[in-house]
């Protein structure tokens, strides 16, 4: 599965015994090895097996990847089904409860999704109009006008930045990027777009391999991960359409930034305290700055006199004061950023 992992050293180790968790309980269970290695399958076994799949493989796949704690409870429940076709049945079958707990567990929330978006349906209106007055792109501007209309629920929150994805992936190439003076890109000097566009290709070419391999041993699992390379897909594709539509921009007295799905922010020039280059970055700043083949730093860290909401994957939200950009056109940001200290 492609998915973008999360910035820290935790998660390249997360990801690393997340397959290897896998591949050693598939393997586990096939004749050859039991036979190479003289095993029987045992209760004991069977158990550790459910405790890795329902346990430990979300734990490691909420550290390598950024998803929430809801989307960590679905691997969970992905694991008892992916445990079910790697366990024989006769061995599974005392279990088989857990697995429609899950599904049960799971088949609520889904219900309450889609009971939300009904519910949401009526305002579609009010959120339109809201969104335009706002006179920002989607992803800046779809949370806090359905904010604005509704309470600010984690749940919907989930929903909207899935129903952002669909939109950036499938609906929005024949979108322009704004072009004024106000406008400075981060994307054009790196290989960000390249790298994306190489992933979605792996990913791609791993789907149809693995998903022709599995197909006659386990459908489902093959299934399973079909869906998610999908899932994966269109996440890739979002990401390169933000980062073309959304450069760095500074508008009526408002700075907006956004790096894909991963993270966005606005905030009012008037807040901006000083603005540094070249220099070390704090330890809770906001980086907007796209990864290359090669290591990367901030050209400018600009500090704010009164923290600001940010948001981050999935509509998580982080108070910041401090926030670290690298552009393509340095010099030109500067002066927009510049400009606010000296009126």
């Amino acid at each position: 599965m492609g998915m973008v992992l999360r910035q820290t050293l935790l998660s390249k180790w997360s990801i690393g015994l997340l397959i290897l968790l896998l591949s050693t309980n598939i393997l586990l269970y096939q004749p050859a090895v039991l036979q190479t290695l003289t095993l029987e399958i045992e209760k004991e076994m069977v158990i550790g097996t459910l405790l890795d799949f329902i346990i430990v493989a979300p734990l490691l796949a909420y550290a390598a990847f950024p998803i929430s704690k809801k989307q960590a409870a679905g691997v969970a429940v992905l694991g008892l089904l992916a445990a079910r076709f790697i366990i024989p049945m006769e061995y599974f079958s005392p279990y088989t409860v857990f697995l429609y707990i899950g599904l049960i567990a799971e088949g609520i929330l889904i219900f309450i999704e889609i009971a939300l978006i009904i519910w949401l349906i009526p305002k579609i209106p009010l959120i339109k109009a809201e969104m335009k007055r706002m006179d920002a792109g989607p992803v800046f501007s779809l949370l806090p006008a359905v904010q604005k209309m509704t309470k600010d629920r984690l749940l919907i929150r989930v929903i909207l930045s899935e129903g952002m994805m669909l939109y950036y992936a499938l609906f929005s190439w024949r979108k322009n990027p704004p072009h004024h003076k106000g406008t400075v890109t981060f994307h054009k000097n790196t290989s960000a777009i390249a790298f994306h566009i190489m992933i979605i290709h792996a990913i791609l070419i791993e789907t149809i391999g693995i998903h022709w391999w599995l197909h006659d041993k386990w459908p489902v699992l093959s299934i399973i991960l079909l869906c998610l390379n999908i899932y994966s897909i269109l996440l890739f594709l979002a990401e390169i359409q933000i980062t073309r539509l959304h450069p760095i921009e500074v508008k009526n007295g408002e700075v907006y930034a956004a790096q894909g799905l991963m993270k966005r922010i606005v905030f009012k020039l008037e807040n901006v305290d000083k603005v540094e280059w070249g220099t070390q970055l704090g330890a809770h700043a906001l980086t907007f700055m796209l990864k290359d083949f090669e290591e990367v730093h901030p050209q400018a860290v600009v500090y704010l006199k009164e923290p600001v909401e940010a948001t981050l994957f999935m509509g998580k939200k982080q108070m910041i004061t401090e926030v670290a950009f690298r552009v393509d056109e340095p010099e030109r940001l500067k002066r927009l950023l510049e400009a606010s200290l000296t009126e």
